[in-house]
């Protein structure tokens, strides 16, 4: 392409660390690949490579993940992309507070055990807590999630979830592992609650 300055960013400081040589490249899988790196780096006059975080990072994994989605074909019209900026997050019934004492999974619990709705409650919410209830059970006074794989994750309430966010990363299960491999290691445990993956990324 004819491109002689260069910079490249990217999100894994163990794999920039290697490409400065900060650090030596020992896998032998990524030793070929190291090594046509310093054969491509000399037909630049000028390349930096940086570390960009990966929280910075998240445009370039969507369009990387899209990519690998994507089979481009003979015939195959690529529509640009229309990317907007909401000014709100969009995820909903995010758990921060139980301002009324109440646990998440009151009212499901609730409709389970005596098939009764919360006061109040619209067609709409009726129908959400009704479709909602199938993936859950209860047993004495817990309530339990039943997972894609069928295994029954005990659902906690907010201080609870907080505890055990706190102790699987940071005490009892050691290593201080990203949110997405946090919540997994959690539902591994047997826990559940609502807004779990985000808590974990939030917090990590």
């Amino acid at each position: 392409m004819g491109v002689a300055k260069l910079m490249v960013f990217g999100d894994s400081a163990l794999i920039i660390l290697q490409t400065v040589g900060e650090w030596k490249t020992k896998d032998a899988k990524l030793l070929p690949y190291h090594k046509y790196l310093e054969d491509l780096v000399k037909e630049f006059d000028e390349i930096s490579f940086e570390y960009l975080p990966r929280s910075h990072n998240q445009f370039a994994d969507a369009l990387a993940t899209l990519s690998s989605m994507l089979q481009v074909t003979d015939g195959l019209e690529v529509e640009p992309l229309e990317i907007e900026v909401f000014p709100k997050p969009s995820y909903c019934m995010i758990i921060t507070k139980e301002p009324d004492g109440k646990p998440w999974y009151y009212d499901i619990m609730s409709y389970i055990k005596r098939q009764k709705f919360p006061e109040g409650s619209t067609l709409a919410d009726r129908k959400y807590i009704m479709k909602m209830v199938s993936k859950f059970f209860v047993s004495g006074e817990n309530l339990y999630k039943r997972s894609y794989d069928s295994v029954l994750l005990r659902c906690v309430g907010a201080a609870e979830a907080t505890q055990i966010i706190q102790e699987v990363h940071e005490v009892v299960c050691g290593p201080h592992m990203n949110g997405h491999m946090l919540a997994k290691k959690i539902m591994r445990l047997g826990y559940y609650w609502l807004t779990l993956e985000g808590d974990c990324i939030k917090h990590v």
